[in-house]
């Protein structure tokens, strides 16, 4: 159980969108898969992001790369995860964040060491995973953003975010929800934990 909660511990559930349907024989761009274990995030190029599907992909200042993920409120952002917060999480999770880097380094090369899957995303469907991730931020009454912690690494920020944890529908099957957005075939459902994410996505043609 233990083992179980420290590979789905920052997770939860976010905001849904419309799937594209994917043309393989098209344009794309690409979509890095980056494996931290337990959890797998998102990474692209900021220059391909559309400011105006993604504005707060320009809070972070002119940097080469971002990278995404989603995840309890207050076991993501703690300097060292806890048996007692992963139970939290699990258990009765109150918030969640969304962390956001930004990085100069080749997603491959800033993540060495660890799983860097690259996926090509059709144009319409990149699009569509940029909406998603603009949709993953929670809003004051005035349309707002809250940075509510400093990141991790590189130049980084906690957001508060849309969405509770959930056992299985966590950190993990948010990934997939914005790859699905982006047209790949996937079903959240299957995928909870970080190995199956990555398993899936070195087969997926969106």
């Amino acid at each position: 159980m233990i083992r179980l909660l420290l590979v789905l511990g920052l997770a939860g559930c976010a905001a849904t969108g419309s799937a594209v349907t994917p043309d393989p024989s098209g344009p794309s761009k690409l979509v890095y898969l980056v494996s931290h274990g337990w959890h797998v995030g998102l990474a692209m190029e900021r220059a391909d992001v559309s400011p105006a599907l993604w504005p707060e992909s320009a809070d972070l200042g002119p940097v080469r790369y971002l990278e995404v993920g989603w995840g309890d409120g207050a076991f993501y952002p703690a300097p060292q995860g806890t048996l007692g917060l992963a139970l939290k999480a699990a258990l009765r999770s109150e918030s969640s964040v969304l962390h956001v880097a930004g990085f100069e380094a080749p997603v491959a090369e800033f993540f060495a060491g660890t799983t860097v899957i690259p996926v090509a995303v059709s144009l319409p469907g990149f699009d569509a995973l940029s909406r998603f991730v603009h949709d993953t931020y929670a809003r004051d009454a005035e349309g707002r953003v809250a940075v509510v912690a400093p990141g991790l690494y590189a130049r980084a920020r906690f957001y508060r975010a849309a969405g509770r944890y959930r056992l299985f529908d966590n950190s993990n099957t948010w990934t997939a929800r914005a790859l699905q957005a982006a047209g790949c075939p996937i079903d959240p459902a299957d995928v909870v934990t970080a190995r199956a994410v990555l398993e899936t996505a070195r087969t997926v043609r969106c």
